[in-house]
């Protein structure tokens, strides 16, 4: 059961599984929603296979990193942890006892950390050796799921280089396209395949 398509006498369970998620720059060849649309996918699947209903989504995080480019929105990170904590409260009062998080941004993966609630939060990004920004894996990632989003078109080589801990304040300084990682290695076949393994992580994190 999807929340946002129900009507209310049909709300029922005591499980669910919301969505956490970004919109900011992925580069020329992805969407502002590449996090978000990651993470409501894998969320979709973890709802099926744990019989959750599907919540809402949060589409806006933290990223003062990337707002050097246009269109990206972002939060200061109370303000985030509050709308998550409001959001979460909101689903309590309406009966779930059990709430779970996908988070599909890493800017956001500290604030979750910080929540003063019960709740079980997925970080998408741990679950990878190496998860990239508009690279391979959410290139693939993309492609797979939505590859009628994907700019092809604009797929190339990039310049960058991996910021250090603590050093990532402006993506900008690390790379002029935005892009960190190498998309020109992305398939729709490896998107599939990382795909399988973020839900299976995702549901045995749970």
């Amino acid at each position: 059961m999807k929340l946002k398509d129900s009507r209310w006498p049909d709300v029922k369970g005591s499980r669910v599984v919301t969505i956490t998620g970004s919109l900011e720059q992925h580069g020329p060849h992805l969407p502002l929603s590449t996090d978000t649309l990651i993470a409501e996918a894998v969320a979709e699947k973890v709802a099926v296979e744990v019989g959750a209903v599907l919540g809402p989504t949060i589409p806006v995080g933290v990223s003062p990193e990337h707002m050097s480019f246009p269109g990206t929105v972002s939060l200061k990170p109370d303000t985030f942890k509050s709308v998550v904590e409001e959001v979460v409260e909101s689903l309590r009062r309406q009966g779930f006892a059990e709430i779970i998080i996908i988070n599909g941004h890493g800017g956001n993966n500290k604030a979750l950390e910080e929540l003063n609630i019960d709740v079980k939060a997925v970080n998408l990004t741990s679950l990878l050796e190496r998860y990239d920004h508009a690279g391979e894996v959410e290139t693939s990632l993309m492609m797979h799921l939505h590859p009628e989003l994907v700019k092809e078109d604009e797929i190339r080589e990039h310049e960058f280089r991996w910021p250090g801990r603590g050093e990532w304040k402006d993506t900008k300084e690390f790379s002029e396209s935005g892009v960190l990682g190498d998309p020109t290695r992305a398939t729709s076949e490896k998107g599939s395949e990382l795909f399988r393994q973020l839900a299976e992580r995702a549901l045995a994190s749970m």
